[in-house]
């Protein structure tokens, strides 16, 4: 009987490290870590970046773990607009004001596919590493959703766009089993760090490879499917990532179709990943914003959704697509019921008599 390595097994490292090379960079076990979980990932590769009074600047909307690690670490946190009106792609002439009226800005933070369904073009994340060259800063790439991506949408590493440019961006890498092989449970994630050919991650990544040590390693059990989960000679299983993929963009335009029916709701076909954020137009209810709208939805209707307030949108709700046909036909119908009850009364004659155009 002996312990795992902190950093990971060697055999874990090894399918971790082919998995993330391109034939401009090849990665070796050693700059792979295995994490806790994909939120482990983060809080080591933050942890390891940042400083008291240093800047992290972080997607909003985005993910709240970001902010919380860099914040217990010192770090200041500055939000970056991502546009609703350009499928959620990052605000450009945002950033580049941040950076006018912020110093010591030590990272960036990116999340593809995202955690409200946005898929990033290869040209969208070419202007991210311009960003970031230009800016002389390390990214960190949250890739969780990994390949969860639907109709022409495609997912891009955003290391290997780097490493065809001539390595001139560092990026650090942090993905898992969790929600590409529903396995949540298993608290699988890693780091891959993918320096540029001026080894500006060097100290940071020996420095994660320290911290490691104080998490006494992941389950030697769990690591040991990486190699079989991340092959792509496994019997099977790239017929099994298709159908979970197909599954989850047929249940995703299902669900949203179902909620563009409802009068005070608009949603956008999601790009990627297992969630949608939901518009939600307060004029027509008598709810007065997204918070009450969610905390009452639950209450009357036994339907959770995440209030859009949590993330750094207002006005807007997010809903996941993962559980059965049966149970999204269910939650969306009580859904639209809801909205129903709460139409303000000054709209309800022109509401009922449009009802047979399903508004």
């Amino acid at each position: 009987m002996f312990s795992t390595h902190a950093s990971g097994t060697p055999e874990a490292r090894r399918a971790i490290a082919m998995y993330h090379s391109s034939p401009e960079q090849q990665l070796s076990p050693d700059h792979v870590i295995v994490t806790n979980g994909c939120s482990g990932a983060l809080d080591l590769a933050l942890s390891c970046l940042l400083d008291p009074g240093t800047t992290l600047l972080v997607p909003r909307p985005g993910f709240p773990l970001y902010e919380e690690i860099a914040e217990s670490q010192g770090a200041n946190v500055v939000h970056y607009r991502l546009d609703p009106n350009r499928r959620w792609e990052c605000d450009m002439k945002d950033l580049e004001e941040i950076m006018a009226n912020n110093s010591n800005v030590r990272a960036m933070v990116i999340n593809n596919p995202s955690t409200h369904g946005s898929v990033f073009s290869e040209k969208h994340l070419q202007q991210i590493l311009d960003f970031a060259l230009k800016h002389r800063i390390p990214i960190v790439s949250d890739e969780v959703y990994g390949n969860l991506t639907f109709g022409s949408n495609q997912f891009h590493p955003l290391a290997q766009i780097a490493a065809k440019n001539g390595r001139k961006v560092p990026v650090i890498t942090t993905s898992g089993l969790s929600k590409q092989f529903m396995v949540p449970g298993w608290r699988v994630g890693w780091l891959a760090f993918s320096d540029n050919i001026y080894g500006s991650l060097k100290g940071v990544e020996a420095g994660a490879h320290r911290l490691a040590q104080t998490n006494h390693g992941v389950s030697r059990l769990t690591q040991a499917a990486i190699p079989t989960l991340l092959s792509p000679s496994t019997p099977g299983l790239a017929d099994w990532k298709e159908k979970y993929r197909v599954t989850l963009e047929h249940q995703g335009m299902l669900l949203c179709s179902s909620l563009n029916d409802c009068h005070c709701l608009k949603v956008a076909p999601p790009q990627g990943s297992m969630y949608a954020i939901v518009q939600l137009n307060e004029s027509l209810i008598d709810i007065k914003d997204d918070m009450e709208f969610s905390m009452k939805l639950v209450q009357e209707e036994n339907v959770f959704v995440l209030p859009g307030s949590s993330f750094g949108t207002p006005g807007t709700f997010r809903v996941a697509f993962t559980s059965s046909e049966g149970a999204l036909n269910a939650a969306s119908s009580r859904i639209a019921d809801f909205c129903r009850r709460h139409t303000k009364q000054s709209i309800r004659p022109v509401l009922y008599s449009n009802r047979g155009h399903g508004k």
